[in-house]
């Protein structure tokens, strides 16, 4: 096959980093052609960059909603078109002001979506709830969630001697939005804490002072999350956090960090509660469950490498990569 993934930002983001480069490495190994392309902004470069694309590629656009008329061009040009999401594109982050713009915005998107989902040759979801906003479009759908490659993101080596305990939480800043509440929970009267945050802006001034920060970094990532004994995901419970995949909570849990989520949407199929995590309720539990982790330590290691193993066995990019690959071909017409 010959596989083209077209996608709407750098190897930076996220979705690309995770769902597209991993999966293109992939399909290398297994004898297939594949890279991937940033779709250019200004609308005459795209249409040229699609005209430009060679007959009969299997094209998989990752997460960009394109209008009918560009999907007529690339539905031409591939032998195969795909669409994969992982984000409720259909509304907006909960930070978004309400608003006419925002309803207009949503309603624009969500029309684009289903026109996608309903054109393509097969739609990739990356869980239930995005699956089933679509599934009256397009009768095949595959659920891929988000892969980690786990020979990379493993558990620090134990470091002798006492080691404070440190909570953390990694992500894009866009999401600090969903921490102050959790933060002022988890800090004592003095004001001070043990919490620990990785993102690539710094912490809105509202909680500067309650935790220590430390820019993002592609190449230490790894390293940073390796840091952390338990690791957070609050959310609000709406439809956008309902689309998302638990990708933080993944990453926590291949590197032997015990996570603590929002009991919304996804994070109940990772988190088996009191085993390998804790899905959280109501604000007063995580203080109560960081507490008991921090007093039992033999708790923590169980449970630390429960979340590891089922990463390891559920989660991990060549099976995943593998299934997504046999999908594929299955919707090429084959020549006689």
């Amino acid at each position: 096959m010959n596989i083209l993934f077209l996608t709407q930002s750098g190897p930076d983001l996220p979705s690309v980093r995770f769902r597209v480069l991993p999966f293109v490495q992939r399909a290398k190994q297994a004898g297939h052609t594949a890279d991937w392309k940033r779709i250019p902004k200004a609308f005459h470069k795209r249409i040229a960059f699609f005209l430009s694309i060679p007959r009969d590629t299997v094209i998989i656009i990752q997460k960009k909603l394109l209008t009918g008329f560009q999907l007529s061009i690339l539905k031409r040009k591939s032998s195969a078109l795909v669409f994969d999401f992982d984000d409720a594109l259909w509304t907006s982050h909960p930070s978004s002001p309400a608003g006419p713009r925002r309803d207009k915005s949503e309603k624009r998107d969500a029309a684009l979506l289903e026109n996608i989902c309903s054109k393509v040759d097969l739609v990739i979801a990356g869980n239930n709830y995005l699956r089933d906003r679509i599934k009256n479009f397009n009768p095949n759908i595959e659920i891929i969630p988000t892969p980690l490659d786990t020979d990379k993101y493993v558990p620090a080596e134990p470091r002798l001697g006492n080691k404070k305990l440190v909570v953390g939480w990694m992500g894009t800043s866009c999401n600090l939005f969903f921490l102050p509440e959790v933060f002022k929970e988890l800090t004592d009267k003095t004001g001070q804490s043990n919490l620990y945050v990785v993102s690539d802006k710094p912490l809105p001034q509202n909680i500067a002072d309650l935790a220590v920060f430390e820019k993002w970094s592609g190449e230490g990532e790894v390293q940073q999350l390796q840091k952390m004994d338990i690791g957070l995901m609050p959310l609000t419970d709406d439809e956008y956090t309902r689309g998302k995949c638990g990708f933080k909570i993944l990453q926590y849990m291949a590197c032997g960090a015990v996570p603590l989520a929002s009991d919304v949407g996804f994070n109940r199929e990772i988190i088996e509660h009191g085993v390998n995590g804790f899905l959280i309720k109501e604000p007063s539990e995580w203080k109560k469950y960081v507490d008991l982790l921090a007093t039992d330590p033999d708790l923590r290691s169980k449970m630390a490498k429960e979340a590891r193993k089922t990463v390891v066995e559920h989660f991990s990019l060549v099976p995943l990569a593998d299934k997504m690959l046999a999908r594929i071909e299955k919707i090429i017409p084959q020549t006689p």
